[in-house]
């Protein structure tokens, strides 16, 4: 049966272009989507009314006309969009041209750059997806251009023989990347890091100060922010410490230097460890449930004050270790208390007051602390993100007024007041909660989750962690876990699986991490013992020598070494070159080789040998032995 190339060609060239528009489409502006669209829908009409509906000329002027208008917008600080731009504008004029070989080519061509260029957005395991789906349609369409450039008509097998080409060409090396992976060479950086490093990043969730009444409402975009490999562990212990702020100018709270926010360690007999891998993003700060007491990088060195030296906004996950402990850490200096118990002269008459009369309600500072949470209690107080006060009054408001605001109003407010109590108080910034993935075995924390709660300093306790939000009354519903368990959500929760391994597994495998694994196998190597393999080592041991065996035999077979006629052949050709200097290579048969020599002894070898090989009659052994006394007697001249 023979098919019909014009219509398979097409239909592969449409194919690929598809996947590569697809992989840019969410990441372009406006007009490049209309143009690919336009473009594809240009190149289908075309294709039903067999002739180009936009002429050659117009389509080239459209393309440099945007080629140039993208071009000018390239900057440091833009460089992406303007490449990809171009490259879909390209991909669009091409689909509405005439087709011919060249034009499918150039096609596939520019639909695998925009395939590639979307890794700059996201490379996730979407890319590997479309990437797999691609080379064979790409290796298949050379094939049937071929077939197209040399007239020849293209039976079903044939399509089934280069399909089957064309699949195992990508699948080749699919097989050799798991090989060539671990022991490639790759920089520090990604070359992404570079091209990206200015208004690439996303955002993290956390500000470096908390000023309360900046905006009336919060939004939540729900990007991920970083995933912790750990055990489930309770709800109310999920606060992920990333800042702390103990600086006042005004009513704004102001972050800790990286000196100054470092913890202590803690003397936990069983501290809790942590992976966490951080998504891009612009932040230097690194987050550990609270509270952490140890950053460690994956190459093993400890990372000081748990502030990451990136230096520029980069597409790089980070992926490293935390150990925290629940246990609170030692006593600070005296003079760093005292700072940490003023208010500041900005503070509302009001609150002065409040402050006051919760400060006589007791003797002790847990009293006094008591108080204060049971003035919270008691109020009404409310968690929202919308229809927040504003302006220089905003925590005042929301104190005595509103009584309804976001974790910012609530800590602020508790710490002004604990102060004003005589308590050292400071405010802490970082993510609570996450969806726990048990099929990954990590907590999934997104930038909604982002949250400021306080610590208090009770002599002989030590810091204290208090979430003051947790007093609103709808706390449990504002701050508490999903509880439900949908097939969409499980559904989620397996491809966010497959993500984060994506991500540990390939995206994140730098050169710090190949030199580990590099040094892990030496070591392994050098204390390896046969009798450490055990059972299956020994199976396995003697299945590759059966194999390196055969293998051996093999090739000793293919080579003649193994086959006694070729031997004995072998060496007669060497006794004609030593006494009549034949070379043993030259293109000469048996019987002419005889006649040149001109040997009786010569004339017998073959005589005798070649009524064997020819005669199809093995040689006997009487027969094997003549033949060898022919060859050491010689055939030097008579």
């Amino acid at each position: 049966m023979t098919l019909e190339l014009p219509r398979l060609i097409p239909l592969l060239g449409y194919g690929i272009a598809l996947l590569g528009a697809g992989s840019l489409f969410p990441h372009l502006p406006l007009l490049p989507r209309l143009v690919m669209v336009a473009g594809l829908a240009a190149g289908l009409f075309a294709e039903r009314r067999t002739a180009p509906l936009v002429p050659h000329l117009a389509l080239t002027i459209s393309s440099i006309l945007l080629f140039l208008w993208y071009a000018v917008q390239f900057s440091r600080a833009n460089p992406a969009l303007p490449v990809v731009s171009i490259l879909s504008v390209l991909l669009g004029t091409r689909l509405a041209a005439e087709k011919t070989a060249r034009t499918w080519l150039q096609t596939s061509a520019i639909a695998l750059f925009c395939l590639s260029s979307s890794s700059l957005f996201d490379l996730g395991p979407r890319f590997l997806l479309l990437l797999s789906l691609m080379l064979p349609m790409i290796a298949l369409l050379l094939v049937l251009l071929t077939f197209q450039a040399a007239n020849q008509p293209l039976t079903s097998q044939g399509l089934r023989q280069a399909t089957l080409a064309g699949l195992l060409i990508p699948l080749a090396a699919l097989l050799l990347t798991p090989l060539f992976f671990p022991i490639l060479p790759r920089t520090q950086f990604p070359l992404w890091n570079f091209i990206q490093q200015a208004g690439g990043s996303q955002p993290t969730g956390l500000a470096d100060s908390v000023t309360p009444g900046t905006s009336a409402q919060v939004s939540e975009r729900g990007q991920l922010v970083f995933r912790a490999e750990m055990p489930r562990i309770a709800a109310n212990q999920l606060y992920w410490r990333g800042l702390s702020f103990s600086r006042l100018d005004g009513l704004r709270w102001l972050q800790d230097s990286p000196a100054a926010a470092a913890q202590p360690r803690s003397s936990a007999a069983t501290p809790i460890r942590q992976i966490i891998t951080m998504e891009p993003g612009s932040s230097r700060r690194l987050v550990g449930l609270d509270l952490p007491i140890s950053f460690q990088h994956p190459n093993g060195s400890t990372i000081p004050w748990a502030f990451w030296n990136r230096p520029l906004p980069s597409s790089r996950r980070l992926r490293y270790q935390v150990l925290s402990s629940f246990t609170p850490p030692p006593a600070v200096a005296e003079h760093a208390l005292t700072s940490l118990s003023q208010l500041p002269n900005e503070t509302p008459q009001r609150v002065r007051q409040l402050a006051q009369r919760l400060r006589r309600s007791g003797a002790t500072d847990q009293e006094r602390l008591a108080a204060l949470e049971a003035w919270f209690r008691s109020n009404g107080f409310s968690y929202s993100r919308t229809n927040l006060p504003t302006g220089d009054d905003a925590l005042e408001r929301f104190l005595f007024e509103t009584r309804s605001g976001h974790c910012e109003f609530f800590a602020s407010a508790f710490a002004l007041l604990a102060r004003g109590s005589g308590l050292p108080t400071r405010l802490v910034g970082g993510y609570y909660g996450g969806e726990y993935n048990e099929l990954g075995g990590y907590y999934r924390v997104g930038d909604e989750r982002a949250h400021v709660w306080v610590e208090v300093w009770l002599n002989g306790s030590g810091w204290l962690r208090i979430d003051p939000s947790s007093f609103s009354i709808n706390a449990d519903a504002a701050l508490g876990e999903p509880r439900r368990r949908s097939l969409m959500l499980r559904l989620r929760l397996v491809l966010d699986s497959l993500d984060h391994t994506w991500n540990s597994a390939i995206i994140t495998y730098d050169f710090e991490r190949q030199l580990q694994a590099a040094g892990k196998a030496h070591n392994r190597l050098q204390s390896l013992r046969l009798k450490d393999l055990g059972p299956f080592g020994a199976a396995l041991a003697l299945l590759a020598a059966i194999a390196l065996g055969y293998r051996t035999t093999l090739q000793l077979r293919r080579s003649g070494l193994l086959n006694r006629n070729t031997r004995l052949l072998r060496r007669f050709r060497r006794a004609v070159e030593r006494s009549h200097g034949i070379p043993r290579t030259a293109q000469l048969g048996l019987i002419d080789l005889a006649r040149q020599v001109d040997h009786p002894q010569a004339h017998a070898f073959v005589t005798l040998y070649a009524r064997s090989l020819y005669g199809n009659q093995p040689l006997t052994r009487d027969e094997f032995r003549q033949l060898d006394r022919l060859v050491k007697n010689g055939f030097g001249p008579r």
